[in-house]
């Protein structure tokens, strides 16, 4: 995976490339964050900086989001229609929020008229994040069905590339085993055009570009993976695949949104998987790379499991 100025650097405005450029390569940069006629925001691990142009100026006019919008399209908006209606669009794995006017066209879509601003989540391949949490969630040289929880910026989605290819590569002891890949918004695999630019390991197979549910049914039912991986659990549709899945045997990883476990009880379609013991495993973390607590399907805390 290459560093993140060299994916980004070329593609913004000249005055936010320098100051980009001047940052620490080891800089800990979660978010680039541009509003028309505004100043930049960067957002690092525990703090924020905002950088104006020149004697205060803005950072960015709205032709410069209109060309720069272009390019993380490269140059074909069409291609990203589904994306763009959803409020983002994914480059080299880094998903790309907008923010602007939206409209709802003749068909009943909605789509972008104008965008306002983007906020770009930095991804970095960290390989061996998930070593320290490996005793905690297998048993026997198998892994468990395990669902990271955290709040948006805290590293759930790394350490969950990291889980995949401990699993395909059969690391630190485990036994090896085939991964499916449900990667609807193309974050996982680093790679829009099906590829798999991040180390996925060599047994991982990636379905990408549709919902995660449809790529999860088509995995389990053509793939025969002995685990199955998807990020951002939302809806009962997801959770019905998961279901699914596990009751065919299958060895889930799934990531979700969240910061106790009393918090994902209050969403549906995780409760459901919670009273049906889906997951062996649920990783609360506190901040990148760092674990607050680790529970079992039944709800009771593993000690010794915090860092």
């Amino acid at each position: 995976m290459e560093h993140w100025k060299r994916q980004w650097l070329p593609l913004m405005p000249k005055n936010v490339a320098e100051v980009l450029e001047r940052l620490d390569d080891e800089a800990p940069l979660l978010e680039i964050r541009l509003r028309r006629d505004a100043p930049l925001e960067l957002v690092f691990d525990g703090a924020d900086r905002i950088v104006y142009g020149n004697n205060g100026a803005s950072m960015i006019t709205q032709d410069e989001l209109k060309d720069l919008t272009a390019r993380l399209t490269a140059f074909s908006a069409y291609a990203w229609e589904n994306e763009r209606r959803d409020g983002f669009v994914t480059v080299g794995g880094c998903r790309v929020g907008l923010s602007g006017r939206m409209v709802r066209t003749e068909s009943g879509v909605i789509g972008f008229s104008t965008v306002s601003g983007v906020c770009v989540r930095i991804v970095r391949e960290i390989k061996d994040c998930a070593k320290p949490l490996i005793p905690f969630l297998s048993d026997q040289k198998r892994f468990l069905s395990t669902l990271l929880v955290s709040s948006p910026g805290c590293g759930k989605t790394t350490l969950l590339r990291d889980l995949i290819r401990t699993n395909s590569d059969g690391l630190y002891g485990m036994k090896p085993s085939r991964v499916g890949v449900a990667d609807e918004r193309f974050e996982l695999c680093g790679d829009a055009s099906g590829a798999i630019a991040f180390d996925l390991g060599m047994r991982t197979d990636v379905i990408s570009g549709i919902s995660k549910a449809q790529a999860m049914v088509r995995i389990v039912s053509t793939l025969s993976p002995d685990v199955l991986a998807m990020d951002e659990l939302n809806d009962a549709r997801d959770a019905a695949a998961l279901l699914d899945a596990r009751g065919k045997g299958v060895t889930i990883l799934a990531t979700a949104h969240g910061g106790t476990i009393e918090e994902l009880r209050l969403r549906p379609a995780i409760r459901m998987l919670l009273r049906e013991r889906v997951f062996q495993r649920i990783v609360i973390l506190k901040g990148v790379g760092r674990c607050a607590a680790i529970y079992d399907g039944d709800g009771a805390r593993i000690d010794g499991a915090e860092a």
